[in-house]
């Protein structure tokens, strides 16, 4: 009796570590991984002979453009590790569009593909019809053959523009569903159609970085998102420029990186049922939602900061089938063989960008105020000594003076995203402090009463914007206002 109690237990725990395993298994089933990364910027090594070309042109990015290739290798051995289904590429495949670059690509996705793993692309600015597509020869720099829109498709027919997927007569955009019940829909939000390139008969070389999505083009995206759901199916989908506003009035600031119409857009997506977009182009990591007028709706873009940027990320996202849902987190790549100290490299880079952003800065102003420096100058000097800068160039280095370190300071905190979790007051108030030097620089004998004027006529209009930015908010004080987790967030289909 004592061997059949034995038995009848061990039986009883076997039925029962069975049915775990096969609740488990069930709910395993309603799981699957998707990796997401974007602007791998890829240079294919045979465009490369080692000399000072490539050391000069690697020199001025904040991409690591020459470790490029070793980087991809490492995130390629990443995602393997991560066994996801489905790895998503939001565009900038390629350092400017090279073939040979393209085709590197393609030898990764072939090799991610032999491991199971299904990757789905869009073009980037760079990607297509680019003029600036060169080799690196010793000291020299040389042309390169790029791509036209038909071969990008062809050279990519096995990663989202084969005969599984449909096709946007219009466009590069595509539909297809890698993951049974889940469609994805890639939208090309190109011009690159209209680059003009001398290698092909035209007078100059043209080209264009900004985003729209082509009227007919949006209407196909519709089609294909309402008929996906009317077939009970979910909804994700991926472009390069960004959809919806990350700070505020990005779309006057930064015009090229966020498509043109985007509030309409993304008015017509949501109606449609498309609730998540991953997009890149920036090389920020950041998330931002916008809600319709009755806040009862919204949708979340996901942008991927640059995979040869510093802090090198790549996006995990968990699709739930049965609760509909994309639970997305953010890894980052710390180090490749060849280089331990990847991150670090990374981040000074970041830093050492900081000049090529004052004089961005300071360009803008001065073609604001070029025209009017004498008249200015002449009021300012009425009550003392002005010593405002000549031209661009001083106007740069006098930003530079004041503002270098806020400046590094705060960009590392956007292209990290999180901003709010960084020094935020901090911040401000040195950049308030380094624009109160500058002024004292400019006009010494007026230096109290014009920073009075600052705090109380200007910078009142500038909180807004640069809250925006460094507290992560966009729609900042409309009803529309929204602050969400960029590296862990979850969001609905």
């Amino acid at each position: 009796m004592q061997s059949m109690g034995k038995i009848m237990k061990t039986k009883f725990i076997i039925m029962l570590l069975s049915t775990l395993f096969a609740l488990d298994a069930t709910a395993r089933m309603d799981l699957e991984r998707i990796v997401v990364i974007s602007d791998i910027h890829l240079l294919s090594p045979e465009l490369v002979t080692p000399g000072t070309a490539i050391d000069r042109a690697d020199a001025v990015e904040s991409k690591m453009m020459a470790k490029s290739d070793a980087i991809m290798n490492s995130i390629t051995d990443s995602i393997i590790a991560l066994k996801p289904a489905l790895v998503l590429l939001t565009g900038d495949l390629t350092n400017n569009g090279e073939r040979l670059s393209h085709e590197r690509v393609v030898q990764y996705l072939d090799h991610l593909a032999a491991n199971g793993i299904r990757p789905l692309v869009i073009p980037g600015n760079h990607d297509c019809n680019n003029p600036y597509a060169k080799r690196f020869d010793g000291d020299r720099t040389l042309p390169a053959a790029t791509v036209t829109r038909d071969e990008f498709a062809q050279i990519y027919r096995n990663y989202g523009y084969g005969e599984k997927s449909r096709r946007d007569p219009a466009s590069l955009s595509y539909c297809c569903e890698p993951v049974k019940g889940l469609v994805v829909i890639g939208i090309d939000s190109n011009m690159d159609e209209k680059n003009q390139l001398i290698s092909r008969g035209d007078s100059a070389d043209v080209y264009y970085n900004g985003g729209r999505i082509k009227p007919e083009t949006l209407q196909w995206v519709i089609e294909c998102a309402e008929q996906a759901h009317q077939q009970g199916k979910q909804v994700i989908a991926m472009m390069h420029h960004h959809l919806v506003q990350h700070f505020d009035q990005e779309d006057r600031l930064l015009a090229n990186y966020i498509v043109k119409d985007h509030d309409n857009i993304t008015r017509q997506f949501m109606q449609a049922g498309i609730h998540t977009v991953f997009t890149g182009h920036l090389h920020v990591t950041d998330a931002v939602a916008q809600y319709n007028d009755e806040r009862t709706d919204s949708l979340v873009e996901v942008a991927t900061g640059s995979a040869i940027c510093y802090p090198f990320a790549l996006r995990t996202a968990t699709l739930d089938r049965k609760h509909r849902t994309l639970d997305i987190d953010t890894r980052w790549l710390t180090a490749t063989d060849d280089c331990p100290d990847l991150r670090e490299q990374g981040r000074q880079r970041i830093i050492n960008s900081t000049p090529g952003m004052a004089a961005m800065l300071s360009n803008k102003a001065w073609d604001k105020l070029g025209g009017r420096m004498n008249q200015l100058k002449a009021m300012l000097q009425i009550g003392g000594k002005a010593n405002l800068p000549e031209n661009a160039q001083q106007a740069t280095q006098l930003v530079l003076r004041h503002l270098s370190e806020v400046l590094s300071r705060a960009l590392l905190a956007v292209v990290e995203g999180n901003e709010q979790e960084q020094d935020v007051e901090g911040i401000i108030e040195e950049g308030k402090q380094g624009i109160r030097a500058m002024i004292a620089e400019v006009v010494p004998d007026q230096a109290d009463n014009l920073w009075e004027f600052f705090l109380n006529e200007v910078y009142p209009k500038l909180d807004p914007l640069v809250r925006s930015i460094l507290e992560d908010r966009n729609a900042v004080g409309k009803p529309g206002e929204s602050h969400i987790n960029d590296l862990r967030l979850k969001v609905t289909l």
